[in-house]
């Protein structure tokens, strides 16, 4: 791995012969696409599927493939891209307000395998995103979206809101906190593993050389444990429910568990009996290319709420049964879309589509386009060498002045249309107190200083600034302050004995926190968790930062085995936050579960008035600071790198916030070559590899 000085020195080096090497890279010239144009990017989590997609990375492929109805314009507004989506408002019965929306395709689109693209294909991305069994990051689809008809089908019953009332009462009376026996209390910590806690494992670890049986006998149940097999892992996971139960209780919450658990019975047996809602009353196919679909309220994302992707129904639902999304989940490694570029294949970290001359906009210009993983460190040395077209490194000012050295390589920076943040994991970190405290000892200023430079600023809310919505003089929650951070970790009880700050049971305070920094510290997050760890250790706990590779960090949140992450959101386009802090969101790692901030998120997309849902969105992030559960760090510039030895420029177009060369990448052509007789050794490999393949084969950084 080269280090930032080397990396310097190489790309001057390489300055002085890239031309000669980078335009004989692709061979280019003649009619119909050619040339190959390689993007490097960051890992990829491999779910290439339309419906359970969320890497960014990912989501670059995937990008290309499919079309939506309407896409983002540069002043991050909906233009027609497959349709159009039109609108007006009509009254109800009763005289209150609906929201009619036309979505009308373009005529004559095809899928990549030849089927014509019709609004059923529009209708049935509908049902999916809103089917009880799917659990994607769109799946509070249902529950926050106010189309006629849409949570009677979601429920399966007509008649669903008397039933869900009664059940909420039930679950109340019989599962609160206060009520709850003692044996449904520890049946849930068993069916949920402690809420995601409990790894399996009897011999592992809760923290480095802390074993679950240390963690037993420290809570005072060492004669249980002596009592049982604790090899034994369903009798290691029953202790364990009994220990948290008697001495951790009110960090759980087992009613929204039964909740959850009552409605998700309730929607099987109604589908078990048989399918009685088998539509989407308020979804309405006018014809083959035309559907209405009908909002009971007034919502200023309505229309971005009905921007379907087209995904071909006679591929994705083939044997897709409501209640069932199984077989759609099943294929994450072979998309067909309508989109300007078709699936070739994902190998060795490289995934590769060619062009699709069918395209309704118009055929490619390039042949093939590979998105190549190449770690952040090298991504700089990738580009001078040829190796890859056009990258997003991270900015900072000695790669500016690095890039203004070499004329080869040429940038733009735009503002960012996402944030950098540190969260936690409440189901690991569950007192609140704690969580302040750990947000107390970050010192995030000099780090993004450090890394940044100028290009970058602290932000203090968890929104992006280029958001309207984004609150207005917001102040610092949690500055950097040990002796602060020390005054919340004896709320949260614990105290310094012998050197160690510990809780009643003697336990130290010990958390693991993931970033992305590739294992040398790459990441403007990076210092401040250096700092963080050693003020921590002076006060007499242990912060253990795990730098990994993002993959790595991405497995350890997704199976909740990391208690702090750093990451970053991308292409945040609205303020209606739902997927990320509503309790139960698709998105929502933190575990963060709050009524009153769940009802401030169901209001805000209703609210049309800027300066309201302004005030809203304020009162909604202040809850998540409350809470503690995550931390900005920054907003930073986008960087686009592009090898202008090798992409012609003239085709890029000017490039924005909401605007890039990926919204036109069927436009974006390679320099002709000027060698001919030294053939492209990355154009024609790939080539002979790529084609021999039968299509068959899977928002990081801020």
């Amino acid at each position: 791995m080269l280090s930032k000085k080397k990396i310097v020195a190489l790309l001057l080096v390489l300055a002085l012969t890239l031309t000669v090497v980078a335009t004989s890279c692709n061979l280019t010239g003649g009619k119909g696409p050619s040339g190959t144009l390689v993007i490097g990017t960051s890992d990829f989590e491999e779910k290439f599927n339309p419906f359970f997609v969320e890497n960014a990375y990912d989501m670059q492929v995937m990008d290309q493939i499919f079309v939506s109805v309407q896409k983002i314009n540069a002043d991050n507004t909906l233009i027609d891209w497959g349709g159009n989506i039109s609108y007006e408002q009509v009254q109800a019965q009763d005289g209150h307000t609906q929201v009619k929306y036309t979505v009308k395709l373009k005529p004559g689109m095809k899928f990549t395998d030849g089927e014509p693209v019709t609004i059923d294909d529009v209708i049935f991305y509908y049902k999916v995103i809103s089917d009880p069994g799917y659990d994607g990051p769109s799946s509070t689809f249902p529950l926050t979206v106010d189309i006629v008809g849409l949570k009677e089908y979601y429920y399966d019953d007509a008649s669903y809101s008397e039933k869900i009332a009664q059940i909420t009462k039930d679950v109340e009376a019989e599962y609160a906190a206060d009520v709850i026996s003692e044996k449904d209390f520890i049946d849930y910590l068993v069916a949920t593993n402690l809420e995601g806690w409990w790894d399996g494992d009897p011999a592992g670890f809760v923290d480095t050389d802390y074993t679950w049986s240390d963690y037993i006998k420290d809570e005072g149940f060492g004669d249980e444990l002596a009592k049982i097999d604790a090899k034994n892992a369903q009798a290691m996971l029953n202790l364990l429910a009994k220990v948290e139960y008697e001495k951790y209780a009110s960090a759980y919450d087992p009613q929204t568990y039964y909740q959850n658990k009552a409605e998700k019975e309730y929607i099987k047996g109604n589908l078990d009996n048989g399918i009685t809602v088998a539509d989407i009353s308020g979804i309405t196919k006018v014809d083959d290319l035309t559907c209405t679909v009908l909002f009971d309220s007034v919502d200023i994302y309505g229309d971005r709420n009905v921007n379907a992707i087209l995904v071909p129904e006679h591929y994705y639902g083939k044997d897709f049964k409501k209640g069932d999304v199984s077989s759609i989940k099943a294929n994450m490694g072979s998309p067909i879309g309508s989109g300007p570029f078709k699936w070739v294949s994902f190998a060795d970290n490289i995934a590769t589509c060619t062009a699709n001359k069918d395209y309704f906009e118009g055929t490619p210009k390039l042949e093939f386009v590979k998105w190549q993983y190449v770690p952040d460190a090298d991504i700089m040395t990738a580009l001078a060498s040829g190796e890859i077209d056009i990258a997003n490194p991270s900015a900072d000012k000695e790669l500016i002045e690095t890039i203004d050295k070499n004329q080869n390589l040429a940038y733009d920076l735009m503002d960012n249309n996402g944030y950098g943040y540190l969260a936690i994991n409440s189901k690991n970190v569950t007192d609140v107190n704690v969580r302040r405290g750990l947000l107390s000892l970050m010192n995030r200023g000099p780090s993004v200083k450090g890394y940044y430079g100028n290009i970058a600023d602290v932000i203090e809310r968890p929104m992006t600034t280029t958001l309207a919505e984004y609150p207005d003089g917001a102040t610092v929650k949690y500055p950097y302050d040990p002796a602060k951070a020390l005054e919340f970790f004896k709320q949260g009880g614990y105290t310094q004995k012998d050197g160690k700050l510990v809780n009643a049971s003697g336990k130290q305070l010990s958390v693991n926190v993931y970033i992305g920094g590739e294992g040398i510290g790459d990441h403007p997050g990076y210092a401040m968790l250096t700092q963080a760890a050693a003020d921590l250790k002076d006060l007499g706990g242990e912060l253990i930062i795990q730098d990994v590779q993002f993959s790595v960090l991405q497995a350890a949140m997704n199976d909740g085995s990391a208690d702090m992450f750093v990451l970053a959101w991308g292409e945040s386009n609205t303020c209606d936050q739902s997927t990320i802090y509503m309790t139960n969101g698709g998105q929502n790692r933190t575990g963060i579960s709050n009524k009153d901030l769940d009802k401030l998120l169901t209001e805000i997309p209703k609210t049309i008035d800027l300066a309201e849902r302004k005030a809203k969105v304020a009162q909604a992030l202040d809850i998540v600071m409350d809470e503690a559960v995550e931390l900005p760090l920054y907003q930073r510039k986008n960087m686009l790198v592009y090898n202008v030895a090798a992409v012609d420029q003239t085709t890029l177009p000017e490039t924005s916030t909401y605007w890039t060369y990926e919204k036109v990448l069927w436009k974006v052509a390679m320099k002709p070559v000027t060698d001919a007789s030294t053939p492209s050794a990355k154009d024609t490999s790939a080539s002979a590899a790529d084609t021999s393949s039968s299509f068959e084969t899977d928002t990081s950084a801020g």
